[in-house]
């Protein structure tokens, strides 16, 4: 037989498992290793979520805690609830006033 031959055959061989090996990788086992890793790319971005959702949570709470904790004393906070109450039924008052045509402070007699 002649060398020519052995070394062609012999690379035809390679090139055929080559390309067969190719065709495997690309159309069973790539496709079946992106599921996976998608699969375990989503459990641990929702692992990730819910540790991300406890720590905000937690840092909220200690800092609404601290928060009033740390108000100051009652009378102060009992002049800014009043103040705001105040602000408030002005502000319903002036609407109400604008809504039914009573009287105005805008408004020159």
């Amino acid at each position: 037989m002649n060398i020519y031959a052995i070394v062609a055959s012999a690379v035809l061989s390679s090139l055929f498992t080559l390309i067969v090996v190719a065709a495997w990788g690309h159309f069973y086992f790539q496709p079946r290793l992106r599921d996976t890793l998608q699969r375990e790319l989503d459990e641990q971005v929702e692992s990730a979520a819910q540790v991300i959702s406890e720590r905000v949570e937690e840092g909220v709470r200690r800092g609404l805690v601290e928060g009033v904790r740390n108000l100051p004393s009652r009378e102060v906070l009992e002049g800014a609830s009043r103040s705001l109450a105040r602000s408030g039924a002005e502000l319903v008052s002036e609407r109400l006033g604008q809504i039914f045509g009573g009287p105005r402070k805008d408004r020159k007699e």
